[in-house]
């Protein structure tokens, strides 16, 4: 079911933005021309030699040395048209546009570009007819080109906007309800969590340019394309730190752990010192490297998750499961920036559709996580308050219940009663047929009283063969009669173990709670019954 509402999501994406990424161009022309035309005078910038080439439904401008000057000539003339250059990144983009062919130059990192369209693309309006040139520098892939009507790139880019908010206001809510559960349980994994979604989001907007516009994230767009770099690495750091403490891999796969915090924690650190650093100046190395790093994280990061899952990690499990799929989309597109590929649709929201639902897996495996530890909790409290040979409360489980059915039986005037039972001739059976034989009478006795206990009512081992029976809601002859049918039923059964059959009984001591009486003191009275019934020949119920 959840793979099923995974690609149900991927499709409904891709649905969405499939249709516009299939359009023309708009472009009749493209060719190469020298790169003086960035500074030639604009009466012979609009003269300039042309060399066309066939209609391309797509035109990618490739360039050597990731720069260069083209010439587009529009498909159609008209008012309200854009010049598109799509996913520019680290690119910078010079125009020359008619009428006047005065030079233009943006990037994705400025603060002041056009806010009716995201920065998935610069759009440039086109004022008037004739031909378009356009200069790319510092482009580390092909850059796709287009020049379209004003109206069908807003529909067009209100999907991608869709898309890609949809994606980060559920990273948001994942975050936020992280901090919360940390808050309120001051478990480190939750602030990872929440760390790690944070990075993760904050990747996606510096490299899609949109947090250059947000207010609080600007100041980003002064570091350029070394910025983004800085917070994928980051993100790398943090989410690795997050995987081995989400999974237990320190403990389940130790070896595997160390190679992997060498790889994706502390070399990646390493790297982001030396980007921050004045030496070397040029740090065009740092994407390659980066980008190597993560690649081999991602490797020993699923080894290290299936060898821990092997050995019975469940939440490794839980992150296999997710990580795969991010690391599928993340490696492909560090495959892309480095081999200088064109950003394809799939990749460009798979990514964060897929970083989505990674978050939302990862959200239900914490709460799996939550709810392991409740459970191992209340293991632990049961353990701490039950008697492992009876089952039944231990002394300081019984007198809990106690101190509790007293408070009310005070505060709302309730009637409350209390039996003392003691198995009779226990020393004698156990001298005489050995301990075996005894646990068997406790566990027979304790079983025999626990067959017919009615909601509210607590039965408990105070010790030896001493037990005591809790009866909210009950007055002293209804305790008596109830002791007196308890009495029978036990001396109606015999004791069998090993082919040894035993008889037993047990005397039992009743009394009524009487405001304001305190627990310890409607024990005392309860126990003095008890022994007021073994005194009296055993095998009776004395009430006081």
């Amino acid at each position: 079911m959840r793979r099923t509402w995974i690609l149900l999501l991927l499709s409904c994406a891709w649905s969405a933005v499939a249709p516009a990424m299939a359009r023309d161009s708009g472009i009749a022309h493209v060719t190469a021309v020298p790169d003086s035309v960035s500074t030639a005078k604009p009466p012979a910038v609009a003269n300039a030699q042309v060399a066309t080439s066939p209609t391309l439904a797509q035109v990618r401008l490739a360039m050597p040395a990731g720069g260069g000057w083209w010439r587009l000539d529009p498909a159609v003339s008209g008012p309200d048209r854009l010049l598109l250059v799509y996913h520019p990144y680290s690119a910078r983009v010079s125009v020359r546009l008619p009428p006047d062919y005065r030079v233009q130059a943006r990037t994705i990192f400025e603060t002041d570009l056009d806010p009716a369209w995201s920065r998935r693309a610069l759009a440039f309006p086109l004022k008037a007819p004739g031909p378009v040139f356009i200069g790319i520098d510092g482009a580390r892939y092909p850059l796709q080109v287009a020049i379209r009507d004003v109206r069908e790139h807003t529909a067009e880019d209100r999907g991608h906007t869709r898309v890609l908010f949809t994606s980060i206001g559920v990273l948001v809510g994942v975050c936020l309800v992280a901090l919360v559960f940390w808050l309120v349980l001051r478990d480190r994994i939750y602030l990872w969590y929440a760390a790690c979604m944070a990075s993760q989001m904050l990747y996606l907007l510096c490299s899609n340019g949109e947090a250059y516009a947000m207010p609080g994230l600007r100041l980003l767009g002064r570091f350029a394309a070394p910025g983004v770099w800085f917070v994928a690495t980051l993100s790398t750091i943090i989410g690795v730190n997050f995987l081995l403490v989400f999974a237990e891999l320190r403990t389940r796969v130790p070896r595997l752990s160390r190679l992997l915090m060498l790889v994706g924690a502390w070399l990646p650190l390493l790297l982001l010192a030396l980007l921050v650093s004045p030496w070397p100046a040029n740090k065009d190395w740092f994407p390659g490297i980066g980008n190597l790093l993560l690649l081999l994280a991602n490797i020993v990061a699923i080894a290290a998750l299936a060898l821990a899952w092997r050995r019975g990690g469940r939440h490794a499990g839980q992150m296999l499961l997710a990580w795969v799929p991010l690391v599928v989309m993340s490696t492909a597109r560090a495959v892309q920036l480095s081999i200088g590929a064109p950003l394809s649709p799939w990749l460009e929201y798979g990514l964060p559709l897929v970083l989505a639902c990674t978050a939302v897996v990862l959200m239900l495996g914490l709460a799996d996580r939550m709810q392991a530890f409740r459970s191992e909790r209340d293991r632990a409290r049961q353990d701490a308050q039950h008697d492992p040979l009876s089952g039944a409360y231990n002394r300081v489980g019984i007198m809990q219940r106690l101190q509790h059915a007293v408070a009310e039986a005070r505060a709302e005037s309730r009637q409350l009663a209390v039996l003392f039972l003691d198995i009779d001739h226990f020393k004698q059976i156990n001298d005489t047929h050995g301990h075996a034989l005894g646990d068997a009478c406790i566990r027979q006795l304790s079983w025999l009283v626990q067959e017919d206990l009615m909601p509210g009512e607590s039965f408990g081992r105070l010790g030896g063969e001493e037990f005591m029976l809790v009866l909210p809601g009950v007055n002293g002859r209804h305790a008596r009669d109830a002791a007196e049918r308890l009495r029978r039923k036990v001396e109606g059964r015999s004791v069998v173990l090993d082919g040894v059959r035993v008889g037993m009984t047990v005397s039992i001591g009743s009394v009524e709670y009487v405001a304001p009486e305190t627990p310890d003191a409607l024990v005392k009275r309860a126990d003095a019954a008890m022994y007021a019934a073994k005194e009296a020949g055993r095998n009776r119920v004395v009430a006081a």
